[in-house]
């Protein structure tokens, strides 16, 4: 697991208290959320600016900017609720000879702040990486990975360790042969259960298309599909995922870059018929 998924797992934690019950939860009854978002490069500076808008009419909005001086850079942002309710984040990433380090804070609407600190480094064709995130309470969740390239090979080990010192490992292998990468992998859970994924992505000019299969561990499957297609300054994608039961989500996208600014429109579409444009 990463330390953007960790504190994505954080971040969800502090958001949840703004989306409960509020615009968000509609497209689980069939009504639409919107999105919109711009990002626009100036100098140094990347900023970006979006608004989700729900069922009933209530709006989040979310502006951020990134900096790059030398070899650091700075990123603040907030997302903010129908309510005036906030969310803020801030970091610093730098880069010292093969090292890059990155500190972040995480401000939740009451106040309550969580942390991550990380460091990866390079040595010939090994990258370690070492993080930690610490939640408003001091709970703390660890983790470890080492990827390694070998020709056309790259394998990663890591672990990762929650506040009860329960351990999640996960090992994968992705090789390129052509124009095409398969990628298996397996994450073992702290009793011993296991999921392993594989996939097949492949170039065919400006077409990406992309396959691939998840197996729990009560041996039920869910897969996907995609193609990504770029034209011009243009990228479209389409993709399905199928669940165990058969239950099926597909999504539709197109960004575009125009000079210094890109936009991005898409729609994801469950079984059920509920739609959620982005």
């Amino acid at each position: 697991m990463t330390r953007s998924r960790m504190l994505a797992f954080t971040v969800a934690i502090a958001f949840t208290a703004m989306t409960a019950g509020s615009a968000l939860a509609g497209p689980r009854l069939g009504g639409t959320v919107t999105r919109q978002g711009t990002w626009t490069g100036s100098g140094n500076a990347l900023t970006h600016q979006g608004t989700t808008t729900g069922p009933n009419g209530q709006t989040f909005t979310n502006q951020g900017t990134a900096t790059r001086e030398g070899n650091t850079v700075t990123r603040q942002g907030t997302v903010t609720g129908p309510e005036g309710q906030t969310v803020t984040d801030q970091s610093t990433t730098t880069k010292n000879g093969n090292t890059v380090t990155r500190q972040g804070t995480v401000t939740g609407p009451n106040g309550q702040t969580a942390t991550d600190q990380s460091t990866a480094t390079k040595n010939g064709n090994t990258v370690t990486r070492t993080g930690a995130v610490t939640g408003p309470n001091g709970q703390t969740v660890t983790d470890q990975s080492t990827a390694t390239k070998n020709g056309n090979t790259v394998t990663r080990t890591g672990t990762v360790t929650g506040p009860n010192g329960q351990t999640v490992t996960d090992q994968s292998t992705a090789t390129k042969n052509g124009n095409t990468v398969t990628r298996t992998g397996t994450v073992t859970g702290p009793n011993g259960q296991i999921v392993t994924d594989q996939s097949t992505a492949t170039k065919n000019g400006n077409t990406v298309t992309r396959t691939g299969t998840v197996t729990g561990p009560n041996g039920q499957t869910a897969t996907d599909q995609s193609t990504a297609t770029k034209n011009g300054n243009t990228l479209s994608r389409t993709g399905t995922a199928t669940g165990p039961n058969g239950q099926t989500l597909t999504d539709q996208s197109t960004a575009t870059k125009n000079g210094n600014t890109v936009t991005r429109t898409g729609t994801v579409t469950g079984s059920g018929g509920s739609t959620k444009t982005q």
